[in-house]
């Protein structure tokens, strides 16, 4: 988006022009936008003597039309019972000067005007929820902005800032995070956005006209204080430099740090001894990445709770302060599991003022249009083959020997998809390609080589090659590898071989690799219009580095081995979201099956937890209300036991079911399970034949009605669960039926389409086939399985049960393009539904099977609306701790060795 060219940045600025105008009849169509860009071009035909063909001008038709069609919406508030709106009152007494020119800088920039507009409004209500900074005594805030992965928060933050500088706030820190390449990034980002001045060029060496970046390019005055560069985090001897207490500036004071325990306390140190004065400096603290380091997680090793300790000492040293978080992933933040409520409210960090969650563009990509089950991008291609060259829990000693085929696979689809780019006119944008596949930085580093060593291998064939005839050039291997990547994965687009060919010289010449991490071979990720006006071409290999915060410019390739499974970890490790304008399509992103499922399953999880956010705001729930309701929602036990498992204790969650869907995600496959299981369905069976209860039909299952919870609550109590199928843990869930305390339906599930290996499992009259289903072997193991969606039931099972007439009532009020979920059925259910299954399984790439037996699965459908209301009948999830810290403590002390970098 930033660099437009002079035609389509002339084009754009007529439009709006047009648009602001006081012309009601203007409607901004595919026909106005057609004359306005054919109009410029005539115009600067004649006095420029520009040559714009026809193709450019569709070009940017066609970029315009799609620009101008981008909108957001606004997002859902939640706020304490204390919010006083204080801005639509002071309005017209502010001087909007630092948000005046970041304005003028988004639009020049290429920000979709609708986008604009709505930052605005979304900026302005965030403002209003900050304190008024001319309110005299002593005031403190807290408040949380969520947002997307890789959605624009940076952007919202600072605009915020340039609004609360206008608005009166004197003291400005941003806490960029816990990485050097973060912070500098960030600073940029700040230098651009609000100061105008880039902060890498000494103040005495350059004139003040040189170092204007951004919004400096507008104006110059009025230069915000920094004592933080591009280069260097806070220190004394820079603060000492400019020689001055903060309350002696006219401008306000801004400084980007990072979340280090160490240039926190000098900068404390610094504060008390040199600013005697700070009773009226109003103090904006915007804590970047705020569930990262920041939250007092109370675990023995006392790192992060000291970055919290060291950021509440800092807010203390000001009587008006304001803290305001910003973060994609709040798990940490509302998950956080207190001894009781007390001690999350008195944690000074909880957001108890407001939350208020954004909405992104309708063009951002993340994780609802690549991984939920309305996906609209297929961009996601699974990998096998990586195990013996770089298996998930390999030690740092590890020398990779070779890249596997998958990876080399998707260094090609790189290079043609930058070829692709420049057939698209889009030769001079940003290209990257991730490679994230060790936590390691040895490991790292001989991957770098090996990938350096493939692509130059691919670069010289290329280029003596590219220019033959085409039957000619595939003689080459390189070159027919790159035409079977070509055939594979982008054969359907507007571009033919022959054309692709022809530009791959351009495509893969300027490619490098380049290695992000903490190691001294670590190169920036710098991608400044200095260095590089025409674009930079990376792929760019790293860990942890690469996993948070950090933006890849047009990124378009990712490779990812990564063995976690903890939701914030996997969503900001997901640099591939984010916005891909022209080029979505073309993306690509490789991964295991077992990465794919977690990723789809958190997909769902994020978009439930966005519809509660908006049940919860018309229930006008405070922030303690809505956090007592998000923590009692299933999924906080992943997050809860990874803040508390250092502790080496168990972890308690009371949970509610109400409205919930629990099934056994993972399955036993030893002998002691397979056996076990096949007898509890057994004598359930064996049971409601001998109860003469209403029996229905639906295809080949067999459906049981107003049952009591009998039967139940000993196939539960039977079945054998594998620990790692947290969810359906018998106690809670027995605990629960217990406190419901209703009828029941129960429907045994079987194949209409037997296939032609099955076996199947009869009890009387009872006939089941089982179901075919491709799984993965859970953590490597031999004696466990997981599915690859994360589920082995299907949402049309829980129809069973419900009314048709009720049903087709609800069909008639829907939407046609919606369907009828999971969800939405257990909102129709008045009984609850037991569904069994069987299961043959087979290893997702080999084919094999993954058991010697039918294997049994079961899932409940709990009737009712998840969030509608205050939790009741919690029941109580236990969590051992050792057992977590097998499965992740590799995660933990991979984020412990940069926590104090």
């Amino acid at each position: 988006m930033k660099d437009l060219t002079t035609f389509e940045l002339a084009c754009q600025n007529i439009l709006m022009a047009m648009q602001d105008s006081d012309d009601s009849s203007f409607q901004l169509d595919r026909s106005s936008i057609v004359k306005a860009v054919e109009a410029q071009a005539q115009v600067m035909r004649l006095t420029s003597n520009i040559d714009i063909s026809e193709q450019d001008i569709e070009l940017t038709v066609a970029k315009l039309e799609e620009r101008f069609d981008i909108s957001m919406t606004l997002g859902v508030v939640f706020k304490a019972d204390n919010y006083k709106p204080w801005l639509h009152e002071r309005r017209g007494d502010i001087n909007w000067f630092y948000w005046g020119r970041y304005k003028k800088h988004l639009i020049n920039s290429g920000f979709p005007p609708k986008v604009v507009t709505q930052l605005d409004l979304v900026t302005d209500k965030i403002l209003d929820h900050l304190e008024y900074p001319e309110k005299e005594g002593d005031w403190t805030r807290k408040g949380l902005v969520v947002g997307h992965v890789q959605s624009g928060k940076t952007a919202n933050y600072t605009a915020v800032i340039n609004k609360a500088a206008d608005a009166g706030y004197k003291v400005i820190i941003v806490l960029a995070g816990i990485l050097s390449a973060l912070r500098s990034q960030t600073q940029e980002r700040i230098d651009e956005g609000f100061r105008g001045v880039d902060s890498s060029k000494q103040l005495n060496d350059i004139p003040l006209k040189d170092r204007l970046v951004g919004v400096g390019q507008y104006s110059h005055e009025n230069v915000p204080i920094s004592f933080t560069t591009t280069v260097h985090d806070f220190k004394n001897s820079i603060a000492k430099q400019i020689g001055s207490t903060l309350d002696n500036f006219n401008q306000p004071v801004v400084l980007v740090i990072k979340k280090n325990k160490a240039i926190l306390q000098n900068l404390i140190s610094w504060l008390k001894n040199n600013n005697l004065s700070l009773d009226q400096l109003p103090f904006l603290l915007v804590d970047d990445e705020a569930d990262h380091a920041s939250i007092n997680t109370n675990k023995e090793d006392t790192d992060a709770t000291a970055i919290n300790s060291k950021i509440r000492e800092l807010l203390k040293l000001f009587r008006q302060n304001m803290y305001l978080g910003y973060t994609a992933t709040p798990f940490a933040n509302i998950f956080i599991d207190p001894d009781n409520s007390d001690e999350m409210i008195g944690d000074e960090l909880f957001p108890r003022d407001f939350i208020i969650s954004l909405d992104a563009p309708s063009n951002y990509v993340g994780s609802r249009r690549i991984f939920s089950s309305d996906k609209d991008l297929e961009i996601v291609r699974p990998i096998f083959d990586y195990e013996d060259l770089l298996h998930p829990s390999h030690k740092k000693e590890h020398v990779p020997e070779a890249l596997p085929r998958s990876l080399k696979e998707a260094i090609r689809a790189f290079v043609l998809i930058r070829a692709i780019r420049i057939l698209r006119g889009q030769e001079f944008k940003h290209n990257s390609m991730l490679i994230n596949v060790s936590r390691f930085t040895d490991v790292q580093s001989h991957i770098k080589l090996l990938v350096h060593d493939y692509l130059d291998e691919l670069r010289i064939h290329t280029i003596n090659h590219y220019q033959l005839a085409e039957n000619i050039a595939l003689n080459d291997p390189s070159l027919s590898n790159l035409k079977s990547t070509f055939d594979k994965e982008f054969v359907s687009l507007e571009f033919k071989w022959v054309e692709v060919q022809a530009v791959l010289k351009r495509a893969i010449s300027p490619i490098e690799t380049i290695e992000v991490n903490a190691s001294k071979s670590s190169e920036p990720l710098d991608y400044s219009k200095g260095n590089y006006p025409n674009g930079r071409s990376i792929i760019a290999v790293g860990g942890l580095s690469l996993s948070r915060g950090l933006t890849l410019e047009g990124l378009t390739v990712s490779y990812f081995i990564r063995n976690t499974q903890m939701y914030d970890t996997l969503m900001q490790m997901g640099r591939w979201f984010g916005y891909r304008d022209g080029y979505a399509e073309l993306c690509r992103l490789y991964m295991p099956s077992e990465a794919i499922s977690w990723y789809e399953h958190i997909s769902d999880v994020t978009e439930e937890l966005r519809d509660e956010f908006k049940r919860m705001e018309n229930a006008k729930l405070t922030p303690e209300e809505f956090g007592l309701c998000v923590r009692s929602h299933p999924e906080s036990l992943i997050v809860t036991a990874r803040n508390k498992m250092r502790s080496g204790s168990k972890v308690l969650r009371q949970i509610s079911l109400l409205g919930r869907s629990v099934e056994t995600t993972v399955l036993g496959t030893s002998s002691s399970f397979l056996d076990t299981n096949k007898n509890a369905l057994k004598s359930l069976i064996q049971y409601l034949l001998q109860t003469n209860t209403h029996t229905e039909n639906s295809g080949s299952n067999y459906l049981f009605k107003k049952l009591d919870d009998q039967p139940v609550r000993r196939f539960i109590d039977t079945y054998l669960n594998h620990p790692a199928s947290i969810m359906t843990e018998a106690k809670p869930i027995l605990d629960y039926i217990n406190k419901i305390n209703c009828d029941w339906d129960i429907q045994l599930i079987s194949n209409s389409k037997p296939h032609v290996l099955s076996k199947a499992f009869t009890v009387d009259s009872i006939i089941m086939h089982p179901l075919m289903r491709t799984v993965t072997k859970y953590k490597d193991t031999s004696s466990a399985i997981t599915s690859s969606k994360k589920r082995f039931s299907s949402p049309s099972w829980e129809r069973a049960g419900i009314d048709k007439e009720i049903i087709e009532s609800h069909l008639d009020r829907m939407e046609k393009s919606k369907s009828l979920t999971g969800k939405i059925l257990r909102q129709l259910r008045t009984r609850p539904l037991l569904t069994v299954y069987l299961l043959d399984c087979q290893i997702a790439g080999s084919g094999e099977p993954a058991a010697t037996q039918t294997v049994v699965g079961w899932s409940i459908s709990f009737p009712g609306e998840a969030g509608s209301r205050k939790p009741e009948n919690l029941v109580e999830y236990v969590v051992n701790t050792t057992w977590w810290n097998q499965e992740f403590g590799e995660l933990l002390d991979e984020e412990d060795d940069f926590e104090n970098d």
